[in-house]
């Protein structure tokens, strides 16, 4: 656990060490906080933090609110972190059973939050705006969502007493219903896309297309139907662009056996589960007679499949349709007519 500096105003002889800050925040975090970050230190750290706090001089208010203002200095500096779903996983398991694990993971999903994402590549002054709208608690939670280098960008825009204020609400934050935490979700994803709209550019439409066509059915129904209210001709034009896995009925079946090609037969079964038989029909009549006997076969033995499995699977044919629509190799206008309908 690395020491660092000194605060400002604290003699060599006085200064804290980086254990000794440690307990001063967790002392200041209360009992019940404090108890919760501790069960995720490994016994070393413990060890450390027992020996130092045992040493630890009287401190002053004074001294706690310039910690607290070390700290926010040091989280405006940015972190410069990334790591995976993985290592995340590898990091809990020292410190976390199995079942601990999973409930976390629950509550702290690595997918389907596709706003956090989205802030990233935001003007300093257009993150501002889009999240200073919000109460101060609820800013306090979005920073404690996005990426550390993000939150340290707009945290720098901020007068300093706000930003230290931030920071002391994201130190008291205690765990976020996942309702509340639905509607600020769905708030950013409202505000970035209206934003979006509003940018003249002759792009932004496809911007906006690409990243309904990566969200779940039920978010892109809502965000369209937010939209439609003010906006029709743009929902109009963006339901236009999108593409779902049950579109594919819809495509010719030269365009369906070229996706078809790119496509393991494994995903192909999992994402049939459950399909409607129409859907089914417009996939398995693509198929070379062999794999066709393959798939039915698979699909009449297999139990229900898990939701999740399902999902993963026809988005990643989605993905891989956007892929040969992005390469020119396919195109919306491979959809049937009325006339292939009527045949």
């Amino acid at each position: 656990m690395a020491a660092p500096s000194p605060s400002r105003g604290t003699s060599k002889r006085n200064a804290l060490t980086g254990p000794e800050k440690v307990g001063v925040l967790l002392l200041a975090l209360g009992k019940a906080k404090a108890g919760q970050l501790l069960r995720r230190l490994d016994p070393d750290d413990l060890r450390l933090l027992t020996r130092s706090s045992s040493r630890l001089r009287p401190i002053s208010a004074d001294e706690v609110e310039a910690l607290i203002e070390e700290f926010a200095e040091s989280f405006t500096g940015g972190l410069n972190f990334a790591g995976t779903a993985e290592e995340v996983k590898s990091l809990l398991a020292d410190v976390m059973t199995a079942d601990e694990i999973a409930q976390y993971m629950r509550t702290h999903p690595t997918e389907g939050q596709p706003v956090w994402d989205r802030l990233v590549p935001l003007r300093d002054n257009a993150l501002q705006t889009l999240v200073l709208k919000e109460h101060p608690q609820t800013v306090a939670v979005i920073l404690s969502r996005m990426d550390s280098n993000v939150g340290a960008r707009l945290l720098r825009t901020l007068e300093p007493e706000f930003r230290h204020s931030l920071l002391r609400r994201m130190l008291g934050l205690k765990g976020v219903a996942d309702s509340a935490m639905t509607v600020i979700e769905n708030g950013l994803n409202d505000d970035l896309l209206a934003t979006m709209l509003a940018t003249p550019n002759p792009e932004t439409r496809k911007t906006i297309a690409g990243i309904l066509n990566k969200l779940d059915g039920s978010q892109t129904n809502e965000i369209l139907k937010s939209i439609a209210a003010t906006r029709p001709d743009d929902a109009n034009e963006l339901k236009s662009m999108l593409f779902s896995f049950a579109d594919i009925a819809t495509l010719k079946p030269r365009a369906r056996a070229l996706i078809l090609e790119k496509v393991p037969t494994e995903q192909v079964v999992i994402a049939l589960n459950g399909a409607e038989p129409e859907l089914q029909e417009a996939v398995l009549s693509t198929l070379t007679a062999r794999v066709r006997r393959m798939v039915e076969a698979e699909l009449e033995a297999a139990p229900p499949g898990r939701t999740r499995d399902i999902e993963e699977a026809r988005r990643a044919i989605v993905a891989t349709v956007l892929n040969l629509m992005a390469r020119g190799e396919i195109t919306l206008e491979d959809r049937k007519s009325d006339d292939d309908y009527a045949d």
